[in-house]
């Protein structure tokens, strides 16, 4: 069913990991609603939601461009990870 796609070690820890943020998310969604939204640093009134989409579209833009530095491309995980939160926790 899935032959056409190369499973690597890296892939599947990505898939996993998504996967693993996700349940976590639903679980935390249940527990404490954040049908609110909120204003942060972004121009506009974002829930949890919201600013999760973001900050991974964010994370996917940095890790994008990272391909035109020389750096390794393992290295862009770490001004991935700091937009990410940044706009998680104060967007």
């Amino acid at each position: 069913m899935l032959e056409w796609m190369f499973w690597t070690r890296e892939t599947l820890i990505f898939l996993g990991a998504l996967i693993t943020f996700f349940i976590i998310l639903a679980v935390l969604d249940l527990k404490w609603r954040s049908d609110i939204p909120r204003k942060g640093f972004l121009p506009i009134a974002t829930t949890r939601g919201d600013r999760i989409f973001l900050g991974l579209a964010v994370m996917i833009i940095i890790g994008i461009l990272w391909l035109k530095t020389p750096f390794p491309m393992r290295y862009a995980i770490i001004p991935g990870l700091a937009a990410f939160f940044t706009i998680l926790l104060r967007g």
